[in-house]
């Protein structure tokens, strides 16, 4: 899936492009000292299929907002899954499937990390996957820019690196989002059944990112609306 970021609104194209500087300043951090944000959550040891790293997974007590990083077989780069919790929420976002009590998490979306350690794709997950409550798109829209993690050591350090790539990709993140629903809906109509809980399907949306291209595609939009 492709965005293009001519068809974005200037507010939008402001605030992604105010957050891919941040993102600039953080990644430049972590080169600058032979890091990554893999590396950081990981280290140098082999990571174990489906555990997840940090321990415990990483939380903000401000934002309820919550990551974790995985993979799922040896060899794979490995993702994170990011969340928020419904009280970091806005008010009135009720989930259309509720599971694991009053303070089930939204899903709002996991990244891909390449051979790099940096980000390389974006894709959501049936709602299985994780097991989170089920929200629909434009309710993940809203709880969206809810999403904030800072704090101490390396699990802050990823944390405030995933909120920049959060914001630089926003509007990519809710076409994705809008992309799951309609996924579901067809595995749905064609299968029958639960589809939420079908493990026959999995990934429901996927969009490789190239961040200096984004990032370039966004500068000559604003410049192209101050023409």
């Amino acid at each position: 899936m492709t965005l293009d970021p001519s068809h974005l609104s200037p507010g939008d194209l402001a605030d992604m492009a105010e957050a891919g500087e941040q993102l600039a300043a953080i990644e430049a951090g972590m080169r600058a000292a032979g890091t990554s944000p893999r590396a950081l959550l990981v280290g140098g040891d082999a990571v174990e299929p489906y555990r997840h790293y940090p321990t415990g997974d990483v939380y903000d007590f401000a934002s309820h907002s919550q990551y974790y990083f995985h993979c799922h077989r040896q060899g794979e780069f490995g993702h994170a899954h990011l969340f928020v919790r419904p009280m970091g929420m806005p008010v009135g976002c009720r989930p259309q499937v509720a599971v694991g009590g009053a303070d089930s998490p939204c899903h709002l979306v996991a990244v891909g990390l390449g051979h790099h350690g940096f980000a390389s794709e974006l894709f959501t997950t049936n709602r299985w996957v994780t097991g989170e409550s089920w929200y629909d798109a434009d309710t993940v829209a809203r709880i969206l820019p809810c999403f904030h993690v800072d704090g101490v050591g390396s699990g802050g350090r990823v944390g405030r690196w995933l909120t920049a790539l959060l914001g630089l990709y926003r509007p990519l993140v809710v076409a994705l989002v809008r992309q799951r629903d309609q996924a579901v809906a067809r595995w749905a109509a064609e299968h029958g059944g639960d589809a939420l809980n079908d493990d026959r399907l999995e990934v429901t949306s996927h969009a490789a990112i190239d961040i200096g291209l984004w990032r370039r595609g966004i500068a000559q939009a604003l410049k192209a609306r101050q023409s």
